[in-house]
């Protein structure tokens, strides 16, 4: 990767990349469905388009900014070493990135609250690139957290933020709708048929490859499942959400959050569901958008 594209990726031209590689691939995907004659849900791919500009905006003005200050302060205040290569930044700036991406990913999946910010990504009832960037501005913080791993040995902001900004063109690629079966890259790649199952709401595929790119991580740590052909995954909640409106579908979340909480007449009980998982519930009883897996109930201790 030349010193001047890392330099372009990772600058401020960085969101202009993401921003062209997303809307290019957004309108290159939906003139083959209609070239091919198939089925597009263009309510609900506005709905994830107008998502992803709000919590863009939002991210810029707000949440956006915080994780790059801490990153570049840690870095110049704090850093143990200061690798100048690029043969050894690029890589260890990969693979740190990767297990933030991974560890946050799951958090966000296992802890209430980080569930409730991470729903909206999985609230589409379709899979194709306008689902990639479809989310709440407070989603996703964590990972910067993670990352600053590298800042403390020494990978570059600069660097460091163009290895992230090619893994995000990645992660919007693998969300396409028109990517079959692509052999022995699945077993190592996060493909689109791979991340699919992500997507999916039956109890098989749901918490399943949380890795953006590579599945190392989800196989070290007993989270993959391969597609089934058997069973085709199923995309959606298991709750399923038909909101196409941007401006209320960011908080399908916390409304979902919120019902579970209400459920409880306790105030611990009800503050417990923030840091539960979100099949948990105070009284064992299993409701409709908890049934994660195949249990019929699941335990309130």
């Amino acid at each position: 990767m030349p010193e001047s594209l890392i330099e372009s990726l990772g600058g401020p031209n960085g969101i202009w990349w993401l921003a062209g590689g997303y809307f290019s691939m957004v309108l290159a995907e939906r003139i083959y469905v209609a070239l091919k004659g198939l089925r597009y849900d263009d309510g609900d791919a506005l709905c994830s388009v107008g998502l992803n500009l709000i919590s863009s905006l939002l991210n810029v003005i707000f949440a956006g900014v915080l994780p790059f200050a801490a990153y570049v302060l840690l870095y110049d205040n704090a850093r143990l070493f200061t690798l100048d290569s690029l043969w050894m930044a690029i890589p260890l700036a990969f693979l740190i990135n990767e297990l933030a991406y991974y560890a946050e990913h799951r958090i966000s999946h296992r802890v209430g609250l980080f569930w409730a910010f991470h729903t909206i990504h999985h609230s589409s009832n379709a899979f194709n690139h306008t689902t990639a960037a479809r989310a709440f501005f407070l989603d996703g913080q964590l990972k910067g957290l993670f990352g600053l791993t590298a800042a403390l040995i020494g990978i570059g902001p600069v660097v460091y933020l163009a290895v992230a900004a090619v893994k995000n063109l990645y992660g919007i690629w693998n969300h396409a709708s028109y990517v079959g079966h692509l052999g022995w890259m699945e077993r190592v790649f996060a493909t689109p048929r791979i991340h699919k199952v992500h997507h999916a709401n039956q109890p098989k595929y749901i918490d399943k490859n949380y890795s953006q790119v590579l599945t190392i991580w989800d196989r070290i740590f007993g989270s993959f499942e391969p597609y089934d052909d058997a069973e085709p995954p199923v995309v959606g909640l298991v709750s399923p959400v038909y909101d196409n409106n941007p401006l209320t579908a960011q908080f399908v979340g916390f409304k979902q959050l919120w019902a579970r909480m209400k459920t409880a007449e306790r105030w611990p009980d009800r503050l417990a569901y923030l840091w539960r998982p979100p099949e948990w519930s105070h009284d064992g009883v299993c409701r409709s958008d908890c049934p994660k897996y195949k249990r019929e109930m699941i335990a309130a201790g």
